[in-house]
């Protein structure tokens, strides 16, 4: 079992061969669209394929302006409490889409490619073991290795909405569901931070490509979460999660499921509490 007691503790993972990968499989797949599939509505409320790629393009545009260059511009700042900072944001995000909703798609490609390039060259330049903000893992700093995480679970989410719109299934095998769990999992020890009590032992078994076992235990009333070697077990934990990882992303982002996929025993409280996670600003 290996056990760590924090994001810092990790060791760095660097995954920006996967960000440069995702970007080759939108791009191939944005050109394989004909122009009326990118008007195919998505799981996201009031957005289209279209809308999707612009904001993917947004999130480009912003981590070049504010991190590469420090223009601060565009940052959102001195909110009273999380949900005004949210409806800021998600204001702000659907004033882009709505300003850029008449470039043509061959013009977003175009445009997606060169960011994608420039990305590329800025993500090379970082230290992972700087300090990056992920604010639903953490209200502190994490590691910017996690932040870079964070954002390839956002844009091959991004993807996976893009592709259940236009039914173009792919970019899920294990190389990519593997970093994206181990990344949205840790939403979990703030999540059930203001579940306090006793000592508690939370086992998670996600099946399928990418999965593996978890435990997310209460010490001292603090919580944390440590990734299992295949051969061990939690001895009696007081209650199990099971689901397979094509569910389990989806879950943590809000998507829709099939409910039955997930299986909850032991503690109610604590079981339950699982389904209403997220690794997604919410």
């Amino acid at each position: 079992m290996r056990m760590v007691m924090g994001l810092w503790e990790l060791p760095p993972v660097d995954v920006r061969s996967l960000l440069r990968e995702e970007r080759v499989a939108l791009l191939a797949l944005l050109n394989d669209l004909d122009l009326s599939a990118w008007d195919r509505p998505t799981v996201c409320p009031g957005w289209s394929v279209k809308d999707v790629v612009l904001h993917i393009l947004d999130d480009d545009l912003g981590w070049l302006s504010r991190g590469r260059d420090g223009d601060r511009s565009g940052l959102l700042t001195g909110f009273a409490d999380h949900n005004s900072f949210i409806t800021a944001l998600n204001n702000k995000n659907q004033r882009w889409v709505e300003a850029t909703c008449a470039l043509s798609p061959r013009v977003i490609r175009t445009l997606l490619g060169v960011a994608g390039t420039e990305m590329d060259a800025y993500w090379a330049s970082m230290d992972l073991m700087a300090e990056g903000r992920v604010a639903w893992a953490s209200p502190d700093p994490v590691p910017l290795w996690f932040d870079i995480a964070q954002d390839l679970t956002e844009r091959w989410v991004h993807q996976q909405q893009i592709r259940d719109a236009v039914d173009r299934p792919g970019v899920r095998d294990e190389r990519f569901l593997g970093p994206v769990l181990r990344t949205f999992l840790w939403a979990l020890p703030l999540h059930y931070a203001p579940r306090t009590g006793p000592d508690a032992n939370l086992a998670i078994h996600l099946s399928g490509a990418g999965g593996g076992s978890w435990r997310l235990h209460r010490r001292q009333g603090q919580w944390d979460l440590v990734e299992l070697d295949p051969a061990s077990t939690i001895h009696a934990p007081d209650a199990t999660v099971r689901l397979d990882t094509n569910s389990a992303w989806r879950l943590l982002t809000g998507a829709p499921f099939d409910h039955d996929r997930l299986v909850l025993s032991g503690d109610p409280d604590l079981a339950n509490h699982f389904a209403a996670a997220r690794g997604i600003l919410m």
